[in-house]
């Protein structure tokens, strides 16, 4: 009877062990899953926040592209009413010295307006030239306006030491508007128009064109424009085209007119430029 009680109760506890394991390894199985839940969770999620942000970086690089796209446009169709605006002055003188039956003027004056209307058309798709050939256009130009108005006024540009005008790259025909306001509207006979650069800071180059003289207000018979309905449109664009440059490349340029204690009318301008 002992025996068979012995039997018995070794039989329930062999048969009772791999209960308890099984009992064991379900509990175990469960741990590992309820502990890996939060992991997988907040990896979800830093996936979702990860992807989330690509797209808005991909959709703001996009609405950036865009503007840009937007601003060119814009710049390039200010460029493009600048240059007939520039060029309508030209053919003024050309008419000038048609009117005057001076062929050999007349035909001076057209080498050097050629000259100037290929520059003109280049550099229009151009967002940067060397201030060197700036330099060489406007005193073109300058050259242009004293023989249409027989040498009534002078000119000058200096350049401070330190700046290499072959090295130097700023936005074309900024400059020359201005320099048709000093001689159109600031200068008369005997007066002196005087350019000069120097470097603001790393971005940034300063033009000065100062005017002593007074303005002519009279026009001559021959003056096109008595024939033509022409507006005064060159310093509105000039500030459409500083405006969309800042917009388009983040820049702070632009000009400002002011009248020195000795008399004279000075424009003072800031641009940006690139070194070669």
């Amino acid at each position: 009877m002992l025996n068979l009680t012995i039997f018995i109760n070794t039989l329930l506890l062999v048969t009772a062990i791999p209960v308890e394991a099984s009992l064991t390894e379900d509990h175990f199985e469960k741990a590992i899953i309820l502990g890996l839940l939060p992991i997988v969770v907040a990896f979800s999620f830093i996936v979702f926040v990860i992807y989330r942000a690509k797209r808005e970086a991909e959709f703001k690089e996009k609405e950036t592209i865009l503007k840009l796209k937007s601003a060119e446009g814009e710049l390039k169709a200010l460029k493009a009413q600048i240059n007939p605006h520039f060029i309508f002055n030209c053919l003024n003188s050309i008419h000038h010295y048609i009117q005057s039956n001076d062929s050999k003027a007349a035909g001076i004056y057209l080498i050097k307006f050629s000259q100037l209307v290929r520059y003109v058309l280049e550099s229009t798709s151009k967002n940067w030239v060397s201030l060197e050939e700036e330099l060489e256009t406007n005193r073109n130009y300058l050259e242009l306006e004293q023989m249409r108005n027989n040498g009534a006024f002078s000119f000058d540009f200096t350049c401070e030491k330190s700046l290499s005008t072959s090295e130097i790259y700023i936005p074309p025909m900024l400059i020359q508007p201005f320099l048709e306001n000093a001689v159109w509207h600031g200068v008369s006979k005997n007066g002196h128009i005087q350019m000069s650069f120097a470097i603001l800071n790393d971005t940034y180059l300063e033009c000065k064109v100062e005017n002593q003289g007074q303005a002519s207000e009279a026009k001559m018979p021959y003056d096109l424009s008595n024939l033509v309905n022409k507006s005064s449109m060159g310093l509105q664009l000039m500030k459409e085209r500083f405006d969309s440059l800042n917009a388009l490349r983040g820049y702070e340029s632009g000009f400002q007119f002011g009248e020195p204690a000795d008399g004279g009318k000075v424009v003072t301008l800031k641009f940006p430029y690139l070194c070669e």
